[in-house]
């Protein structure tokens, strides 16, 4: 049994990927078949209609819950996986195998085991380390017998011989009826015909579902990074629907029956209708017990403001309104007045007495704005298999489920994660002086694919969003990569610990834009809940500095300053050395660096 952390399953793992466990490797099940959900799982339930509505098509969350919530053991699991790939490899005897009947043998040519439990263990720690994977996203065993050309027809034998090490090009699979044989480094290069199989869709006892595809497979390793790269939707919770009162509300029950009869006529309504709700178990009378304990008039005004929420419809308009969001609370502070009720906690929170303004060499002043609380949504909406570098033809294969709760009603895992945070402005709003001016060569290159994203859009790992070839937005984002490993360095923080979101609002019509960045911890263990991040406010003068010192150098050059952006690439001039960081903290994946437009407008 491995145990794994619930923001892991989401930015790391998830429905479709291999885990590593302790007696071989494991697929993980989609959460409809891993009987994690019993019952009503509601409970669970992470509400934003501005993500859920906006993003996830009207969607639900739920979280994953701890072995305490079910009231399981620790040492128990909780979330079913499967046994896969089924073909192992003894490595004692040079055999290639696929266990399929319930006796003591594991390998065909090892001596008996103790029983047919002992032999299946055995078989799953000799898992063999290749599966075959396509563009569309499914997953198998490699067909071995099949990639052979055998020699003599009907030739279907029930294990392999296996010569060699090391390299690939140095393996051998030989067939031991027809002697036929294959070199593994030349089967690892050509491309195979995929059974269509999702292994984490199969149910138990439905057996081994291989509808074909059109798509060619590619051998790849079980534990290479492209074999599973998740997508993950992430968005900030934000005024003026920030309060627990406001969570309550977006309760799927609760703001259904909101868009069907409006806002109540008076409070007696509103609490007849929740009545109803606990009676039907669609609530619990903890709910509404704790959405009595506010006021008529609250009640009513943040009903109104659930249903007249904005939704946003793309991923840049759900970073617009952010965006914001913090100007706005960095310009006059969040909330406007304390709680009123003992244990409310503000999901967003800037003391606007606490905001600070940096002049950099005289050329630019930038607004440093500590964000004391904070609450992050993080959903993994799909994820893509990319074999063989094949990222034009990857697509992203959809997550959601359904529970038979709510047959009709479609979920997505999520989680949630409070912290503190950084927001760093221009305030061109009242200083448009400050705005930023890019202009230069490779500004050129980058606005050149911004207004032209049909030449560089084939690369599907952008997805589908221009706006992020747009020049002021590869300037903040390079800004931000320098920022987070300043950080590493003057502050202790590891990198890993901090997480990046890159604000831009673009005129469509002139192409002028402002922007911004938020640096955020949000992580469960680790740095991510030390506190201490807005402390560094007073003195981020010097974190400022230290970001931009050497800007000019890496340890790369010539060969990472020389790299120019055009079709075909990701970044211009960024590597391991000056800019790239830990994709967990990079929700770009690294891409849209350009040292040398950072270079061009040096604040």
């Amino acid at each position: 049994m491995s145990q794994i952390r619930r923001s892991q399953f989401l930015t790391t793992y998830g429905p479709g990927a291999i885990l590593e466990g302790v007696n071989g490797p494991r697929i993980i099940l989609s959460p409809e078949l891993a009987g994690v959900f019993q019952g009503d799982p509601t409970r669970f339930e992470i509400t934003d209609q501005r993500l859920s509505q906006g993003m996830l098509d009207g969607a639900g969350i739920l979280r994953l819950p701890s072995n305490a919530e079910l009231g399981v053991p620790e040492t128990k699991y909780i979330y079913k996986t499967r046994r896969f790939p089924s073909w192992s490899l003894c490595t004692r005897h040079n055999t290639l195998y696929q266990k399929t009947t319930h006796d003591e043998k594991a390998c065909p040519h090892c001596p008996p085991l103790k029983d047919s439990w002992e032999a299946w263990r055995e078989a799953s720690r000799q898992a063999i380390r290749f599966v075959r994977a396509c563009p569309a996203g499914h997953l198998d065993d490699v067909d071995w017998a099949g990639i052979i050309q055998h020699l003599q027809p009907n030739c279907h034998p029930s294990w392999l011989r296996w010569y060699g090490s090391g390299a690939l090009k140095n393996i051998t699979i030989e067939c031991p009826l027809c002697h036929a044989r294959i070199n593994l480094g030349v089967a690892y290069s050509q491309d195979w015909f995929c059974s269509g199989r999702s292994p984490e869709k199969e149910s138990e006892g439905t057996g081994t579902p291989r509808p074909g595809c059109s798509e060619k497979a590619r051998i790849i390793q079980r534990g290479a990074a492209n074999l599973r790269i998740a997508e993950i939707e992430t968005a900030l919770v934000i005024p003026k629907c920030d309060t627990n009162l406001h969570r309550l509300l977006q309760i799927s029950a609760i703001r259904n029956s909101l868009e069907y009869s409006g806002v109540p006529a008076n409070i007696q309504t509103f609490f007849a209708g929740l009545a109803k709700l606990v009676q039907s178990k669609s609530i619990t009378q903890a709910t509404l017990a704790e959405i009595a304990r506010y006021d008529e008039q609250e009640i009513l005004t943040a009903i109104r403001e659930t249903l007249n929420e904005r939704i946003p419809h793309s991923a840049y308009e759900l970073r617009r309104d952010e965006f914001h969001a913090l100007l706005d609370a960095a310009t006059y502070g969040h909330p406007p007045e304390r709680p009123k009720h003992p244990g409310d906690v503000p999901n967003f929170e800037i003391n606007q007495h606490e905001v600070l303004t940096v002049n950099l060499h005289g050329k630019m002043c930038l607004r440093i704005t500590p964000v004391s609380r904070l609450r992050v949504i993080m959903v993994q909406r799909g994820y893509r298999r990319i074999p063989a570098g094949q990222i034009n033809a990857a697509q992203v294969v959809d997550a959601a489920f359904t529970l038979p709760f709510d047959p009709g009603r479609k979920w997505y895992i999520g989680s949630e994660l409070s912290g503190e945070g950084i927001f760093i402005d221009l305030d061109i709003a009242h200083a448009p002086q400050n705005r930023l001016l890019l202009n230069g060569p490779v500004t050129d290159r980058w606005m050149h694919a911004w207004l032209n994203p049909q030449d560089y859009i084939g690369n599907s790992l952008i997805a589908n969003n221009h706006h992020q070839y747009h020049p002021a937005f590869v300037w903040w984002h390079t800004f931000a990569h320098r920022l987070i490993n300043a950080l590493a360095v003057d502050s202790g923080y590891s990198s890993a610990a901090i997480r990046e979101r890159i604000y831009l609002d673009v005129d469509e019509k002139t192409g002028e834009a402002d922007g911004g960045l938020l640096l955020y911890t949000a992580q469960p263990g680790g740095d991510g809940t030390l506190g201490g991040l807005i402390a560094l406010v007073p003195e981020f003068k010097r974190v400022l500095e230290r970001a931009l010192h050497n800007v000019d150098l890496c340890s790369n050059d010539p060969l990472c300053g020389e790299e120019q952006f055009s079709p075909g690439k990701y970044n211009g001039a960024a590597c391991y050395a000056c800019l790239l960081i830990s994709e967990t903290s990079c929700e770009h994946r690294n891409m849209c660096l350009d040292r040398n437009l950072l270079l061009e407008s040096l604040p």
